[in-house]
């Protein structure tokens, strides 16, 4: 006789779901060696990204320190003038106007209207708005002739150089009335000033005005004289013209 033993339903499972210690190490390797691999890769591309971070942000701060010191060279009240430098204050003083700050080492002088009132439509007063009053731009010659033609020979450079005499180029526009125009244009001239136009900036204005656009150069002080006396010439003119 043969006798069969068959093992339980139960018994079956549980051998069929045991698994050695080794075999769970081998199954587990490539998992580890997996999940090592992408915290390798996590970690090398952040200290990467934060390399990147930092040198932007050296660079961002190179760029600040720049930015920010620029502006201390410029000066609302003196310009550079080849080793001299222009006082805008003193200039807007002797002729009467109003130094205006300009970054270009340009010196800008405002000179206002005192009277009559210059009336627009609706009677609105003009006088408060710079382009019917006048202006003198005044810079350094050394600061506008082309650097390398001036170290070709001219000579230039030398005689803006010069502590004595301070060779500057002015530009102005002169607001006025019509009667005052002839005046100014023979004092203009008397002192070698070049008259580059002479037009309108409105219609319908009250008294009618005109404006002239000039230049100058020379010594420094010269020139701030000849506009002095070319604004007094035009002072005396009356409105009326007589």
């Amino acid at each position: 006789m043969i006798i069969t033993y068959k093992k339980p339903r139960s018994e079956l499972k549980k051998t069929k779901m045991t698994t050695t210690p080794s075999e769970k190490s081998s199954k587990s390797t490539p998992s580890l060696l997996v999940g090592g691999l992408i915290t390798s890769i996590v970690l090398l591309s952040s200290a990467f990204l934060l390399a990147s971070m930092a040198t932007y942000s050296f660079a961002q701060g190179n760029n600040n320190t720049s930015n920010i010191s620029s502006p201390s060279n410029v000066n609302a009240n003196s310009t550079a003038a080849g080793g001299n430098k222009i006082n805008c204050q003193s200039i807007a003083t002797k002729i009467a106007g109003i130094s205006i700050p300009n970054p270009s080492k340009i010196c800008d002088v405002l000179i206002l209207r005192q009277s009559p009132t210059i009336k627009g439509p609706a009677n609105m007063n003009m006088n408060k708005f710079s382009t019917t009053n006048s202006i003198v731009e005044v810079a350094a010659m050394s600061d506008l002739i082309n650097k390398s033609s001036a170290s070709n020979g001219t000579g230039s450079a030398s005689s803006a150089n010069n502590t004595t005499n301070q060779k500057v180029f002015v530009m102005g526009e002169f607001g006025l009335l019509e009667p005052q125009l002839v005046p100014m244009v023979k004092a203009a001239t008397g002192s070698n000033w070049t008259i580059v136009g002479i037009h309108n900036h409105m219609l319908q204005e009250r008294p009618k005005m005109i404006f002239v656009h000039w230049s100058a150069q020379g010594d420094l002080n010269t020139v701030t004289d000849q506009i002095k006396n070319v604004l007094l010439t035009v002072s005396k003119v009356p409105s009326n013209g007589k």
